[in-house]
């Protein structure tokens, strides 16, 4: 491990434990493992901030690009629909930020409880960002809420201004995605959606320009078009 870094950005392994919200004998074992990135300094595991918090970002996606089972995939043009998209979201603080995000859901009665949905987004977001690069967050609760919705979808959100979310690429957040997802089976199939349209640099980008609804739902259209599994391939 490198010596020209800050005592600040070296993590113990109980930092790293109380990070990721694990047990030390796990993260000792994933350290022993190298399943993490890890070095070790007079004997004692260390952990570089910024490799842990890239580190992260890869299992994020990992856990999101998960193919879903054949036929069931979740296209996007079935879970993004113009009512669930608002394109005025300000930068502030996250539970401004994620309260304005949930607008449209509450005010089409899409979401059955505003105020639980927040409170779960918030909770998540104590746990661990959501925002996984490229100026994209992918909010959503730690669970599907039992009610909360009548059927899965995307709400999402443009920040024309960029937001700090506490990104792990440190980039401002300019889309948030929030996962809306009714039951276990299918939420990674959302995540998949949500997360194959945040993998281009340009995807964020493009959207900020946009001055409608319909102009937003056309970027979003080409980009899945782009990214979607076998897309470009015989």
């Amino acid at each position: 491990m490198p010596n020209n870094h800050d005592d600040s950005e070296i993590m113990t392994v109980a930092e790293v434990a109380a990070y990721l919200q694990l047990a030390e004998k796990t993260i000792l074992r994933m350290a022993q493992s190298g399943r993490i990135p890890a070095a070790k300094i007079a004997s004692q595991w260390r952990f570089l901030r910024p490799v842990v918090r890239d580190w992260v970002a890869g299992q994020m996606q990992m856990e999101a690009l998960q193919a879903p089972p054949r036929g069931s995939a979740l296209r996007a043009s079935e879970v993004i629909r113009p009512s669930l998209v608002t394109l005025s979201i300000r930068p502030g603080p996250k539970e401004q930020v994620l309260r304005e995000l949930i607008v449209p859901a509450a005010e089409t009665g899409f979401a059955a409880d505003p105020d639980r949905l927040l409170a779960s987004l918030l909770e998540r977001e104590r746990m661990m960002t959501t925002a996984v690069g490229h100026g994209v967050a992918l909010p959503h609760p730690r669970r599907p809420l039992g009610g909360m919705f009548a059927e899965p979808a995307l709400v999402v959100g443009v920040c024309r201004e960029g937001t700090a979310f506490g990104a792990i690429d440190d980039r401002l957040v300019h889309v948030l995605m929030l996962v809306c997802s009714t039951r276990d089976s299918i939420h990674l199939q959302l995540m998949a959606t949500a997360a194959w349209l945040a993998q281009s640099d340009r995807f964020a980008d493009d959207l900020c320009a946009v001055a409608t609804v319909d102009e937003a739902l056309a970027v979003m259209a080409r980009h899945a078009e782009r990214s979607a599994p076998g897309a470009g391939r015989p």
